[in-house]
């Protein structure tokens, strides 16, 4: 009797020595999947392992399931513009697993549930929502961006519910959805920085074409102002000409002045130093 006592407890002490321990961090739980070698029943234990310690049997897997809200970034590469402009988006959606439903979400939808249920849907409705706007709204317009944000966070909510509702719960929330700017590729760079070269151009020579419609104006109105002055005085046009040429000879305080009178008379060059 002794003797078997003794195997007994040997037997209990090797089976508690081969157990696995459990220990999820803060902001974790553990799935347990037991998984029996002769008696009971397999499959994704209800209750989940919250932070802590707990020993299960040696055939027993588990399966971590972080709690806390989640980023998951998705590149879109080529995506197209209401006028078929090619643009790209880093974008991200940000999700979060309800609390104790860790072993719901495992069971119906495994570890990988975000790639096998979430992430295809997601890539497509922010694709379907660019494409009715064009490239530079979504470059640069904050309030189509936010538009944009708030259309894809209700689909992927619909998304969830429809899901839950056919397959089974998904018990997941949408926190956040982040489209993003839109960022031109390589093609688009290119295309963009030769309209915007070609743009320049034309407001620079359109600014000169003003500046010299402009300064023609000014001539002929000055020309108009002369002519008016000239008769209003009763001068001839010679006489005119050397009026101009002393308010010129006033207006030039310290210089040396070349003032030729009549260019057929060259005795009437005077020079004028002050």
């Amino acid at each position: 009797m002794k003797k078997y006592s003794v195997l007994y407890f040997l037997l209990v002490g090797v089976i508690f020595a081969s157990c696995t321990s459990v220990t999820p961090d803060y902001g974790q739980e553990a799935v347990l999947i037991h998984k029996p070698w002769i008696f009971g029943h397999g499959g994704v234990d209800a209750t989940p392992v919250e932070t802590g310690l707990a020993y299960t049997w040696p055939s027993t897997d588990y399966v971590i399931v972080n709690m806390l809200p989640q980023k998951y970034d998705e590149t879109l590469d080529d995506v197209t513009s209401n006028d078929n402009t090619l643009l790209d988006f880093n974008t991200q959606i940000q999700l979060q697993v309800k609390d104790n439903k860790s072993a719901v979400l495992i069971a119906n939808y495994g570890l990988n549930w975000y790639d096998n249920v979430v992430r295809e849907r997601y890539r497509n409705t922010v694709r379907n929502y660019i494409s009715k706007y064009g490239p530079f709204d979504l470059m640069s317009n904050r309030e189509v961006l936010d538009s944009i944000n708030q259309m894809v966070k209700d689909d992927i909510i619909a998304h969830i519910a429809s899901v839950s509702e056919k397959s089974g719960e998904l018990p997941v929330d949408v926190i956040d959805v982040l489209v993003g700017r839109a960022i031109p590729n390589d093609k688009q760079k290119e295309e963009m920085n030769l309209t915007a070269a070609a743009t320049q151009a034309k407001r620079t020579e359109e600014s000169r074409r003003e500046m010299l419609i402009a300064k023609e104006a000014a001539e002929r109105q000055r020309a108009i102002a002369d002519k008016a002055y000239q008769m209003e005085l009763g001068l001839t046009t010679d006489q005119f000409i050397q009026l101009r040429a002393w308010d010129i000879i006033s207006q030039k305080e310290g210089a040396n002045i070349d003032v030729m009178f009549n260019a057929d008379g060259t005795n009437k060059m005077w020079n004028i130093r002050r």
